[in-house]
């Protein structure tokens, strides 16, 4: 009987034992389970903040570059006011709308400084890629339109262009020469992260720094912020002692229930500390970690804080007060909401709440945690929790609130429609011009799926094309008129976003192209068709042009000979009839005899002058014609003229007056030919002047010219008939009337040695007033030159 007794103690003996080992093994794989699941949530916690962090640095990286384009836009608005205004572009300081320089293409190409050609070089690159801003030498190029087909190159430093630099961001501008401000002290991204667009750099000090970037859509380069992102902070430190705190209530549980196991043995000795030491040490950590402790009783109007909780709620000291006196210490403002979650709050629940302090006039944030604790309503039970300083998480929740508030403006006045959607394609967040756009303001509210909305707009869409750049991207012409390009990209958070550009402009054009392109087609058909007729005009032209070509050799070899011909005889005439007007070997006897010999002398003199003027005339045509130009003063030759044709003036009773300064420069020119033009000028204005008139010859400069003007007082030449005076052998209506003989090759002589000598001829003429005949010729190469090197 008693090895029986024996036998059941002992297998009661075993089985407990095998009960306290699974025991055992379930509350280790409890805790085990606890604790990977709680750090999983830090972890994912964790995750979360560094995503929402970079999405947050690179949506300010977006905002940067879109302010650039809009500080662009004011800077091309203002150098287009100035310009209206009638200022030139060198009389505009470049610091008015923010830059060093200010240079047109043009000159920046034509201009001997390197630097100006790079940035000219630079501009051409930009101007076929389409874009605005690039980078040359560390500073800023932007291409700014100043009308009329000009384009204005400005230079500035990036940091007037860029937002302002805090010690705890650095800019860097990315491209072939990138650009890094501010920041020195952060650590700097590595070369995978900004290829990447985004993400973390650390060192083995686990210092860390976050970066994002954003492409400038009008730039060949990408705007990245780099900020420092520390791992420990104190938002990090608080939340690993709460999740502490959360795994050392199970752990302490299981230790317990452990140890009661362990105490069951006859040979178990204690592993874990005794009460008072257990308290002391949880009383640690949470004063290490700035949690403080306090619990409440509404209902009894009792409360106690420990040290931490004191300072946190800044009472003088810790230990027992009154529930009211804590609560004094809330900011007035923030004592409903708390009073709100404690009577809410159920038996196996808690709360959360963050307030501002009334010390610190809500200066000061702490988040109150707990729980009832005893009783089961806030009027009948006790509260008790803890209390943590979230003074910067609160700060930076309303920083991010402030920036989403200036971006969600920034994308409400954005002309152009913009949608946000959600990872479940559900519409977040549009702008007015969406639904205007669109049509669809009925249609858009919070939560709409994107197909509902796709299908509405398609009610007022016409025309949908695809477009070959990018299978995101199509394009929609509306029932308006408007052509908008629907671009749509995913986001990092797999979400969606919608935006669309107007280019109506831009297909108009591409229509009239494509129209122009037909005319073109039809029109080179056409030029086909015609190839053959048009190859037998032109053979019919060349055998024209060659028979004209012949007939204008032949006509200038006759006139040559014929001239020479003429010459020979006439010499002879003009000698033996001066001979004879002289009187060289003896009276003639009656005076009728000197008379005839002397109208003989003066029809003889005439012809030569008629057939040298035609020699003159075919020698040019022939391009045989010939000048010797050195640097003379015009008014000698001019001069010589005058007194060689005064007489003749003065005969008529024609008063013939002479006006030139003293100073002059010198011309390029050839004297016999000045001098000969002069006298063609002079003998035309005596013939068509009426005896009583005037003649006036003036000689002045005229920018880089010298012009001779002969103006008489005559009959004048209508304007119909000026063109063709300076023809050879022409002679109009009014001028043959009056019965002067002559061949009409005076003007066309003046006209072709003008020429000859670089300058040109003009005539101004009123019928009855008179008429004025210049010639301008150039001023010496050397004296021009000297003029410019003192101007």
């Amino acid at each position: 009987m008693a090895k029986a007794d024996d036998s059941n103690e002992a297998r009661s003996t075993a089985g407990k034992a095998g009960t306290s080992g699974m025991l055992r093994t379930v509350l280790v794989t409890t805790l085990f389970f606890v604790a990977v699941s709680l750090g999983l949530i830090a972890w994912n916690t964790q995750h979360a903040r560094d995503s929402d962090e970079l999405r947050l640095l690179q949506r300010d990286a977006l905002i940067a570059g879109q302010q650039l384009n809009a500080d662009a836009n004011l800077a091309e608005k203002a150098l287009g006011a100035e310009l209206e205004a009638g200022s030139s572009l060198s009389a505009i300081p470049a610091s008015s709308i923010g830059a060093e320089s200010l240079l047109t293409l043009s000159q920046a190409a034509r201009s001997d400084d390197a630097e100006d050609q790079k940035s000219a070089e630079l501009a051409r690159t930009l101007i076929e890629n389409d874009q605005r801003f690039g980078i040359s030498d560390g500073e800023l190029v932007i291409l700014l339109s100043a009308g009329r087909d000009r384009t204005v190159i400005a230079r500035a430093l990036p940091e007037k262009w860029l937002p302002s630099l805090p010690t705890f961001q650095r800019v860097i501008l990315t491209g072939e020469a990138p650009v890094t401000l501010g920041g020195r002290a952060i650590l700097p991204p590595s070369d995978a992260v900004v290829e990447r667009g985004k993400g973390f750099s650390y060192t083995r000090t686990l210092q860390r720094s976050a970066t994002a970037c954003s492409p400038v859509p009008t730039a060949g380069f990408s705007i990245c912020l780099n900020r420092a992102s520390p791992l420990l902070t104190l938002e990090n430190g608080v939340q690993l002692l709460l999740f502490l705190l959360l795994l050392a209530a199970p752990s302490l549980i299981v230790f317990g229930l452990y140890s009661n196991l362990a105490a069951s043995k006859p040979d178990a000795t204690p592993v874990l500390r005794p009460q008072k030491q257990e308290a002391s040490f949880v009383g640690n950590a949470a004063r290490s970690g700035g949690v403080g402790v306090w619990e409440m009783s509404l209902h009894t109007d009792a409360g106690r804080v420990d040290d931490e909780a004191a300072r946190l709620f800044g009472l003088q000291f810790s230990g027992e007060f009154t529930a009211s006196d804590i609560l004094a210490k809330i900011y007035d403002k923030h004592i409903d909401a708390l009073r709100a979650a404690m009577e809410t709050v159920r038996p196996g629940q808690s709360f959360a709440l963050a307030v501002g302090t009334a010390a610190s006039r809500a200066d000061l944030w702490i988040e109150l945690r707990g729980s009832l604790v005893a009783g089961d309503t806030a009027q009948t039970g006790t509260f008790s929790g803890v209390v943590f300083d979230v003074t910067d998480s609160v700060r930076e929740r309303e920083r991010q609130k402030s920036s989403e508030t200036r971006l969600r403006k920034a994308i409400e006045t954005f002309p152009c429609p913009f949608a946000l959607w959600d990872n479940k394609k559900r519409l977040v967040f549009w702008n007015k011009a969406f639904g205007e756009v669109f049509g669809i303001e009925d249609v858009l509210r919070p939560g709409a799926s994107h197909e509902t909305v796709t299908l509405a707009r398609s009610g007022n869409v016409l025309t949908e094309r695809a477009t070959e750049d990018s299978t995101n991207t199509v394009l929609l012409g509306l029932r308006s008129g408007q052509w908008i390009k629907v671009v749509e990209q995913r986001t990092s958070a797999g979400g969606l976003i919608t935006f669309g550009l107007d280019v109506t402009q831009d297909v108009k054009s591409e229509e009239e192209l494509t129209r122009q392109k037909k005319k073109l087609h039809a029109a080179i058909q056409d030029l086909a068709r015609s190839e053959g007729h048009n190859a037998e005009l032109a053979r019919k032209y060349n055998e024209e042009k060659a028979k004209a070509e012949r007939s204008a050799d032949s006509k200038s070899a006759f006139l040559a000979n014929m001239s020479h011909e003429l010459r020979t005889p006439l010499n002879a005439i003009n000698g033996f009839s001066e001979i004879l007007v002289n009187e060289m070997y003896g009276p003639l006897g009656d005076k009728r005899y000197l008379g005839y010999a002397h109208d003989i002398l003066t029809s003889g003199q005439h012809l030569l002058d008629m057939i040298n003027d035609i020699l003159d005339i075919a020698k040019i045509e022939a391009g045989k014609m010939t000048i010797d130009p050195k640097p003379i003063d015009l008014v000698d030759p001019v001069d010589a003229a005058v007194r060689m044709i005064r007489r003749k003036a003065e005969d008529k009773g024609i008063a013939l007056n002479l006006q030139a300064p003293d100073d002059l420069p010198e011309v390029d020119a050839d004297h016999r030919a000045v001098r000969q033009m002069m006298l063609n000028l002079l003998s035309n204005a005596i013939k068509f002047t009426d005896s009583g008139g005037r003649i006036l010859v003036a000689v002045q400069q005229k920018g880089d010219f010298v012009r001779v003007a002969v103006r008489d007082s005559g009959v004048g030449i209508s304007s119909e008939n000026l063109p063709r005076l300076a023809q050879p052998f022409e002679q109009v209506q009014e001028t043959r009337e009056r019965n002067h003989n002559g061949t009409g090759l005076g003007l066309a002589l003046t006209k072709s040695f003008a020429e000859m000598h670089g300058g040109r001829f003009s005539i101004a003429s009123e019928v009855g007033k008179g008429t004025m005949v210049s010639f301008y010729l150039p001023v010496s190469k050397d004296q021009s030159r000297a003029g410019r090197n003192v101007a």
